[in-house]
C-alpha cells in the first residue's frame, strides 16, 4: 500500500485521518509514516516495511513495549474464553482487588477504558457526595479529559456551552496562591481539585500539602489524575512517595501495556455512592459495556506481575537518564545545548526541548528535529522510555541524535530552517483554527 494512498483513505473516512488528535498528519513533519502496521519491543515498522526505534510508545500507554508475549499470551487466553459478559467475570474482582492492593488508601474501583471517562466519573462522584457544582483544575495540564468541562477551557471550544466551561476554574500547577484564590472565592461552591501530583517538575515543599489541607478545610474532594505517573513513576503511584493521599485517584496509560483499561480508585466512604448499600441518591458513576472486558483485565493482571518480577519502572528511569545524558553530550558536542535538550526532575519521563534562535520552544525547529530524527531511523516526538528499550536502541538512537544535531546546528547557524525542512511545521492540537 503506497502512503499517500493511505493518507487519503484516512482523511475521507476519519476526521483528522486518525481516532487520536496527538497521532494526526499536522503535529508531525510532512514526511512522517502516515501509519505503523506492527510493533515489538521498542521498534515499529512502517507501511513500507521501514523499521524504526519507537519513542512515542502508544502516547505513553507502553511502558514494557510492544507485542509482550506475556501479556498478550494472558489477553488471549481470557478472550477465547469469552470476551464480555451479562454478568460479572472473576477476572474483575482479581484485578479490582489487585489494584487496592497498590495503592494506599485506596478501597474500591472501578474500570474504564480512557483517563478522560476515569477523571469524569471522579468529578460526578465528588459532585454527588458535595452537593456542589464548581471544580478547580490545573490549568497548565496537558490533557485532563475529552468531556466539556476540560475541553470548554481550550482554545479548541468549539461546541462546548459557556456555562458548562464556567463550571471548572483554573489554577497554576506549584502556585498554591493560585489555589487559595480559588478557594477565597469559591470554597462553598467547590466540589473537588484535580491535578497531576507531578509531571517533569516536581511539586514544590508545601503545594501537595497546602492544596491537600485547603480541601479538608473547605469539604472538597481532592482527585489525584495519575494516569501517566501511575505505573510509570512508582507501581504504587506518585502519592506513594510524594506523602499526599488524595481522596479519589485516576490511573490507565499503562496499566496494561496499551490495552484498554483505566481506573477510578478511591476512599469507601465516596466510592460507596456509585453502589447499591446506601441511602443516599443514587450516583452514575461509571457504566460502560466494554469497561470490563476480560482480555484487557487479564491483559492488566499480568502487566502487575511482569512490574513485581522484572523492576520495570527502574528500568524506566535508568533508561531515562541514559538518554538524558546522550541528548546532553550530542548538543554540547555540536554547540546547540542551548536550543536542544532533554529534562526532567524525573528520569522516567524526561521532556525533550526544542528551541529557535530566541531559545524559546519553536515548532519550526522541534519538526526538524523529528524529521532528522526519522530520516536515521528513530521515531523520537516525545520521550517515553519503555522496560525494552535496550542498549540497540539507545546506541542506535544516539547515532541519529548525532547527525539531527548536526543539522540542528546549521539551522541555528542560518537563523531558519528554510531549506532544512521539508514541508510545514508541526501544530499543536489545541488550536483554534486549522
Amino acid at each position: 500500500m503506497r502512503t499517500e494512498d493511505f493518507s487519503a483513505r484516512a482523511h475521507r473516512v476519519i476526521p483528522g485521518g486518525a481516532h487520536t488528535y496527538s497521532k494526526g498528519d499536522d503535529v508531525l513533519p510532512a514526511d512522517a509514516p502516515q501509519a505503523f502496521v506492527r510493533g515489538k519491543g521498542a521498534r515499529v515498522w512502517t507501511l513500507d516495511g521501514r523499521e524504526l526505534v519507537d519513542w512515542g510508545m502508544g502516547i505513553n500507554s507502553v511502558l514494557i513495549g510492544h507485542a509482550e508475549d506475556e501479556i498478550d499470551d494472558a489477553a488471549v487466553a481470557a478472550l477465547r474464553d469469552g470476551q464480555n459478559f451479562s454478568r460479572p467475570s472473576p477476572l474483575e474482582v482479581d484485578l479490582a482487588e489487585a489494584a487496592v492492593a497498590l495503592f494506599d488508601g485506596m478501597d474500591m474501583v472501578k474500570f474504564a477504558k480512557n483517563g478522560s471517562d476515569a477523571n469524569d466519573a471522579a468529578i460526578r462522584l465528588a459532585r454527588a457526595v458535595t452537593g456542589r457544582t464548581l471544580i478547580a483544575y490545573d490549568e497548565e495540564a496537558p490533557f485532563l479529559s475529552i468531556h466539556d468541562w476540560f475541553i470548554g477551557n481550550t482554545v479548541m471550544n468549539a461546541g462546548v456551552p459557556e456555562a458548562v466551561a464556567g463550571l471548572a476554574r483554573g489554577f497554576r500547577f506549584n502556585d498554591l496562591g493560585s489555589v487559595e484564590a480559588l478557594f477565597n472565592e469559591h470554597g462553598p461552591r467547590l466540589a473537588a481539585v484535580i491535578l497531576e501530583p507531578c509531571r517533569d517538575v516536581r511539586p514544590r515543599p508545601g503545594f501537595l500539602e497546602g492544596v491537600r489541607a485547603l480541601c479538608d478545610r473547605n469539604g472538597t474532594v481532592l482527585i489525584f489524575d495519575e494516569m501517566v505517573t501511575g505505573f510509570r513513576y512508582s507501581l504504587n503511584g506518585a502519592a506513594s512517595f510524594l506523602g499526599v493521599r488524595p481522596d479519589l485517584m485516576t490511573v490507565g496509560k499503562g496499566m496494561a501495556n496499551g490495552y484498554a483499561l483505566s481506573a477510578l480508585l478511591g476512599t469507601r466512604s465516596y466510592m460507596d455512592r456509585g453502589g447499591i448499600h446506601h441511602a443516599h441518591p443514587r450516583c452514575f458513576l461509571l457504566s460502560t459495556t466494554h469497561g470490563a472486558e476480560r482480555s484487557a483485565l487479564a491483559a492488566g493482571l499480568a502487566a502487575i506481575r511482569l512490574h513485581r518480577r522484572e523492576r520495570v519502572v527502574e528500568r524506566l528511569a535508568s533508561v531515562g537518564r541514559r538518554l538524558i545524558a546522550g541528548i546532553d553530550a550530542c548538543a554540547k558536542r555540536h554547540g546547540v545545548q542551548e536550543y536542544v535538550s532533554a529534562a526532567s526532575d524525573f528520569a522516567c519521563r524526561p521532556v525533550l526541548k526544542c528551541c529557535g534562535p530566541d531559545k524559546v520552544p519553536s515548532a519550526e525547529y522541534r519538526t526538524l528535529f523529528i524529521q532528522e530524527m526519522l530520516r536515521r531511523g528513530v521515531f523520537m516526538p516525545w520521550i517515553c522510555p519503555s522496560f525494552r528499550h535496550g542498549d540497540a536502541e539507545l546506541d542506535r538512537t544516539l547515532e541519529a541524535l548525532d547527525g539531527t544535531c548536526s543539522v540542528y546546528a546549521r539551522a541555528i547557524d542560518a537563523g531558519a530552517v528554510v531549506g532544512l525542512l521539508e514541508g510545514r511545521p508541526g501544530k499543536p492540537v489545541f488550536r483554534k483554527y486549522n
